[in-house]
């Protein structure tokens, strides 16, 4: 297919470079899995200064994004029959036993309902601070009884699912599980939870004064399954792809049909329902298995706008990331900015949400 001209899109994000929201954002859609647009506008800071012009070959810092990608590869595991969705988290972490920890499973940390969202964690970079990180974890008092409620695990939940990965492989890497699971079959080699070689490395937010190497002083999120990975767009979007298409890549099967379409289903499906029958608030979100699903969700923080299915999955990565797929049109996009939107805020809903329409819009 041709690429698309997006023009409503392409106005929309030159005017808020224009008028000062971020100094530069890429973005890439595609559709059944051809590429209907790929653009960049503006600059991004990199480890040795402020402006550099955008382009796609630069990768980002995905954020939480990362939780995606970290899920999905829990998946590979869990079809290869080394981790149990519905095992409690001792029988990998043994050390995370007592009350509510006992009844603690995988499907827990996948879905935000482990109670321990406020595990003090820092980073993860190393194999002393991966076990600092596993230690906190099995300290975190838990909040409410697993499984009653959801509240976002900023960096407990996919962590600790990855480590029971980790122990079920013996403690290798999770950078060589994740490689080996799915960004090698992928063919998506800038992706990585190791701080990349290339200069060619967008920082956000970005530093107040350049030059800034990457370190764990000043990055703590380094390393971590829920919010260490980098990577480019082209690579990035790859994952999205291979959800929409349950589990294959090009000729590779890499998920089995059945190990996506459980990714992609809202695991307190019943419980929200129920709720909204007795016309209460429910204490649950639509999580699939790491990823957020929009099912009724509508001007959200994740942008999945007015215009995709219920069905449309995605997770966004602090003020800068945003990746979302819609199954019915099989369109999937990433679109990311060089700094935070300013002010941020409901200034990065608004543009998350209006991208992604626009985006339907166009496709």
């Amino acid at each position: 297919m041709t690429a698309k001209p997006f023009q409503s899109l392409n106005e929309f994000i030159d005017k808020e470079v224009r008028d000062g929201s971020f100094p530069g954002a890429a973005i890439i859609v595609t559709e059944y899995g051809e590429q209907a647009l790929e653009r960049s506008w503006g600059t991004y800071c990199s480890q040795a200064q402020r402006t550099n012009p955008l382009d796609t070959s630069v990768s980002h810092m995905l954020y939480s994004f990362s939780k995606g990608i970290s899920a999905t590869v829990i998946a590979v595991a869990h079809q290869k029959g080394l981790v149990d969705y519905d095992a409690p988290v001792s029988a990998y972490v043994s050390e995370y036993r007592g009350g509510w920890k006992d009844g603690t499973t995988i499907r827990h940390l996948l879905t935000h309902s482990a109670g321990i969202p406020r595990a003090p964690l820092a980073e993860v970079y190393t194999d002393g601070s991966w076990q600092q990180g596993v230690a906190a974890c099995c300290a975190a008092p838990v909040e409410w009884a697993p499984g009653s409620k959801t509240e976002y695990h900023g960096l407990s939940g996919l962590f600790l699912a990855a480590a029971c990965v980790r122990k079920a492989l013996g403690m290798a890497p999770w950078e060589e599980i994740c490689r080996e699971f799915l960004f090698t079959p992928l063919g998506a080699d800038s992706l990585s939870f190791r701080v990349p070689s290339d200069p060619r490395l967008a920082l956000t937010p970005q530093p107040s004064a350049p030059p800034c190497p990457i370190d764990t002083s000043r990055y703590a999120l380094l390393g971590h399954p829920g919010g260490g990975c980098f990577g480019r767009l082209e690579d990035v979007v790859k994952v999205l792809e291979l959800h929409l298409c349950q589990g294959r890549y090009g000729e590779q099967q890499i998920l089995r049909p059945e190990e996506t379409a459980a990714m992609l289903r809202v695991q307190y499906e019943e419980q929200i329902a129920q709720a909204q029958r007795s016309g209460e608030q429910p204490v649950h979100e639509p999580w699939g298995l790491g990823w957020l699903i929009r099912r009724d969700l509508t001007n959200h923080w994740f942008g999945f706008g007015e215009s995709t299915c219920q069905r449309a999955f995605g997770h966004a990565g602090i003020d800068t990331v945003l990746g979302v797929a819609d199954p019915e049109r099989q369109v999937a996009l990433v679109f990311v900015t060089t700094n935070s939107p300013q002010p941020s805020g409901a200034n990065t809903v608004r543009i998350r949400n209006r991208v992604t329409d626009l985006v339907i819009e166009g496709t």
